[in-house]
């Protein structure tokens, strides 16, 4: 029986072994191509990361279109119209309720609800406030202005009319309120300081 082999021989086998496989790797030209760092390696590595940069820039640029969470952004100008044409309608409705027409066009119309003092009998306005939370009433979120015309005959009502984001009055996109919000019944007297008409005092309007 062989003595073990100390570990300094061990490992000088072990290294003879591999110079052996090298040898043979080298003959039959197993041996892997070795791809030097010069001019062309860097060219390509510069070139991958400038296309790998314009593929994130591209992805980043749609999700910003698209929205975080891959929503939609949503557009909120017509939902403000919307809110103001609605409040511009109820604000007339109390106009004519106290003073019993609505305001002309030579005296403002909507601006005529933001005044105020007025020679309006019955008269307790401002009726819409442009500080809070209408600081331009009567311009749209658009920068255009509202459409306000008078009614006709007494027993009618006016139009307030935003046209949307074509400008294009007559289209889809106009924006109108509820013709019941120029008729829209009191909660309670809060908005008229306690004063109504000698036709509706000792009823509670709902």
């Amino acid at each position: 029986m062989k003595p073990p082999l100390s570990k300094r021989e061990r490992d000088r086998k072990i290294k003879q072994i591999y110079r052996e496989m090298e040898a043979k790797k080298r003959a039959l030209g197993l041996r892997a191509p070795t791809l030097k760092k010069g001019p062309v390696f860097y060219m390509v590595v510069l070139i991958g990361m400038a296309l790998l940069g314009g593929a994130l820039i591209q992805m980043s640029g749609k999700a910003d279109a698209i929205g975080l969470g891959g929503r939609k952004l949503r557009d909120g100008r017509p939902v403000m119209a919307q809110k103001s044409v609605d409040a511009v309608a109820e604000a007339l409705g109390r106009f004519k309720f106290h003073t019993g027409v609505y305001p002309s066009v030579a005296e403002g119309g909507i601006e005529a609800l933001a005044v105020k003092y007025s020679d309006h009998a019955g008269w307790i306005g401002p009726y819409l406030h442009k500080d809070n939370p209408y600081k331009k009433i009567a311009i749209d979120p658009w920068k255009r202005p509202y459409i306000y015309e008078p009614p006709a005959d007494t027993n009618g009502l006016p139009t307030v009319l935003c046209v949307g984001a074509d400008g294009v009055r007559g289209t889809a996109d106009d924006i109108a309120p509820d013709a019941a919000l120029f008729t829209k019944a009191f909660r309670d007297t809060t908005w008229t300081n306690d004063w109504v008409p000698f036709t509706q005092r000792g009823i509670i309007v709902k």
